[in-house]
């Protein structure tokens, strides 16, 4: 009777063995798909940080430390989003997995709809439906945190395995206040002058130089060493905080017997780029008093046409 029994017991011990080695092998997968969200979740909770900050700040910042802020969550969001975007491995994460879509998919919605909204409220002063861009915005990344707190609950559950680190507590939302008032509050901020959000357009007239080089005497008079002809040089500087278009910029020369005005074309600038524009050379007398005038033509947007224009008075030395 032994002899028969023996076999069945083996074959009973390697049945327990498999099954004992596949719910091994699932709660492996289960901890590292666990592992992963638990990883998402420390650069999120830094991401969250990070808005809080930017939104705080909405009437100091300016508009390239907005942009690269917003990137990086949304660099974050991204990574999230991928991984959210295939089912887990195992069946029994399913319901860690739909919570923390659908919490990654309401900040990715809210982070995306509040930069929008912020930037277009700093550009268009007069636009009156951002208040409400905003507030959907902060509703959404509202909702993700409140499904992200049910997705602490559902790891607690007995059927999910402990991860090796527990899951960080996340916030996108950068306040608690109410939503109207707080969206008001934020498209005020960022509409204020001191802010820096806006697109600004600017060119300006950042100097006039000569060849020679004038010098300023006792009186504070500009004047030219001996010399029947002159080049006059300006100094363009981009100081918007977008790229310029090409544009054009004038010098008149008043003083002989009469006035000469040339027109020079004047590149695209980055923002804070600079270019030096020469003029075709001049011919001068000496003992005459001049008056260069530099002045930017444009056809697009500036945000501060006074300083557009520069002028300088000058006379040639008799030798």
């Amino acid at each position: 009777m032994a002899r028969f029994l023996w076999p069945a017991l083996l074959a009973i011990a390697v049945i327990v063995a498999v099954v004992v080695s596949a719910a091994g092998e699932e709660t492996r997968v289960q901890l590292d798909y666990l592992e992963q969200i638990r990883a998402h979740t420390e650069e999120l909770r830094r991401s969250g940080t990070s808005l809080a900050d930017v939104m705080g700040r909405l009437d100091q910042i300016d508009r390239e430390e907005f942009t690269t802020a917003f990137d990086a969550v949304e660099s974050d969001l991204d990574v999230a989003v991928e991984f959210v975007g295939d089912e887990p491995p195992v069946d029994s994460l399913i319901p860690v997995w739909a919570l923390y879509r659908q919490a990654v998919e309401a900040w990715n919605t809210g982070v995306d709809g509040l930069s929008t909204a912020i930037l277009l409220a700093a550009d268009d002063p007069d636009d009156v439906t951002v208040t409400n861009s905003v507030s959907d915005a902060l509703a959404e990344l509202r909702a993700g945190d409140s499904l992200y707190q049910n997705l602490r609950v559902e790891f607690q559950r007995e059927e999910i395995p402990e991860p090796v680190s527990p899951l960080l507590d996340v916030k996108m939302a950068p306040t608690d206040s109410g939503l109207a008032t707080q969206s008001v509050s934020y498209v005020a901020a960022a509409r204020r002058s001191t802010a820096g959000l806006g697109l600004r357009p600017g060119l300006m007239v950042s100097q006039i130089v000569s060849n020679p080089a004038w010098q300023m005497n006792v009186d504070n008079q500009a004047v030219i060493p001996n010399t029947e002809s002159v080049v006059v040089s300006t100094v363009i500087t981009n100081s918007g905080n977008i790229a310029s278009q090409t544009e054009a910029v004038t010098m008149t020369l008043e003083g002989g017997a009469e006035p000469l005005v040339t027109l020079v074309e004047v590149p695209p600038l980055q923002p804070d780029g600079q270019t030096t524009v020469d003029f075709p050379n001049v011919d001068v007398l000496p003992d005459t008093l001049y008056e260069v005038r530099v002045e930017l033509q444009l056809s697009n947007p500036d945000n501060d046409l006074t300083d557009n224009l520069l002028r300088v008075q000058f006379t040639v030395s008799p030798g």
